[in-house]
């Protein structure tokens, strides 16, 4: 049975996209506005100041009435995620940062306003970065110009499960706010950001891979030199970054690809497994082409990663006809084509030589594809 939040939760991730991080900022400001001031003080100390400066926290608080966090405070460089304010007045930017990338100067701009717009205490301005596994930008955490000069914090969301935890059992805890507190854990519990550190499941499947390793290795490289000898543009003498196998787990992938021979660098073949691809891949929102799967799936894709082959690729993406689609990814976009991975997994054992052939059948049109990209 899934948390209450689970199943007020309908968008999916995105390779360019997380609603995640604001949904789960609208859920935090929410449940700590429920608060009574005397539990919103102890919890802005444990997750929003650092612990320098908790005494001088701890005075502000004594002389406020309220303590409030505010959802996407529009600003001149951008907009906040959450914005902790005391009687009304800023003192800590809170950027919630789990699966989409970092802007250029993100952290340091909002550290320069938090700066200015608070007036409770010279020194209480905060820019804190509330992540999961995501580093902070380099430099971050030494302050002075990379947090906009001030104060830098760093929290994890598994801080938040902690407290989260602590009230769902608390005698001092309205039952109301026990109820909330016990489902946004769980929330978190079932996306994997209740804890930073391997529990038992991650080591066992560790253990698993290593055994299975050479395997995979060798399966996926059969695929890969098989690529590599075809003629046409696959046939390319310089290598660049290629994979013959490669686990991209923000992007829950597992695959390979090598570089084409195009009139514009940066266009690849790839090839491999695709869990969940429609919460991953973006459709171009072309509507004769064929939709992204939502179960899992092999799949084969013409993609680029340079700023040229991607305006080449976008340019062409109506020609490949179904089952191919025009995809985005991250920093790349692709022509792709799915397969279920049930229908492979029959016989895992040929899942190599069914992806050649796979390929074999496509050549044809991906030849006439790459070449015909300007």
């Amino acid at each position: 049975m899934f948390s209450l939040y689970s199943n007020l939760f309908k968008y999916r991730e995105s390779g360019l996209r997380s609603p995640r991080e604001d949904y789960l900022s609208e859920c935090l400001a929410d449940f700590f506005n429920r608060l009574p001031l005397s539990l919103q003080s102890t919890f802005a100390a444990r997750i929003f100041f650092p612990e320098s400066l908790l005494m001088e926290f701890a005075s502000v608080v004594a002389d406020v009435t309220s303590l409030r966090l505010e959802t996407q405070r529009q600003i001149a460089s951008g907009r906040i995620d959450l914005v902790l304010l005391a009687d009304d007045v800023p003192v800590a930017a809170i950027e919630n940062k789990i699966a989409a990338q970092f802007q250029d100067d993100q952290l340091a701009s909002y550290g320069r306003w938090i700066k200015k717009s608070g007036a409770l205490s010279h020194r209480l301005a905060v820019v804190c970065l509330l992540t999961h596994l995501t580093a902070p930008p380099p430099e971050f955490m030494r302050g002075g110009e990379a947090s906009g000069k001030a104060t830098p914090h760093l929290v994890r969301w598994s801080s938040i499960a902690a407290i989260l935890s602590e009230l769902a059992v608390s005698v001092d805890t309205h039952d109301d706010i026990k109820l909330l507190a016990r489902e946004l854990r769980r929330f978190l519990e079932e996306n994997d950001m209740s804890t930073e550190y391997a529990g038992r499941d991650e080591f066992a499947a560790a253990l698993v891979y290593l055994r299975a390793g050479a395997q995979m290795d060798h399966t996926f490289g059969t695929i890969f030199a098989h690529v590599k000898e075809k003629d046409g543009v696959f046939a390319k003498n310089e290598t660049k970054n290629e994979y013959h196998l490669k686990f991209d787990t923000p992007y829950k992938l597992i695959w390979g690809w090598t570089y084409l021979s195009a009139k514009v660098d940066g266009v690849l073949l790839g090839y491999g497994i695709s869990l969940e691809p429609n919460s991953v891949f973006m459709s171009g929102g072309i509507s004769s082409q064929a939709s992204i799967p939502a179960a899992d799936s092999v799949f084969i894709c013409v993609g680029a990663d340079s700023k040229r082959s991607i305006q080449a690729v976008r340019a062409a993406k109506n020609g490949p006809e179904k089952p191919w689609t025009y995809a985005e990814i991250g920093k790349w976009v692709a022509v792709i084509s799915f397969r279920p991975l049930h229908d492979i997994m029959e016989k895992p054992e040929s899942f190599a030589q069914e992806m050649i052939r796979w390929i074999d059948r496509e050549a044809e049109n991906i030849n006439e594809f790459v070449a015909a990209l300007r």
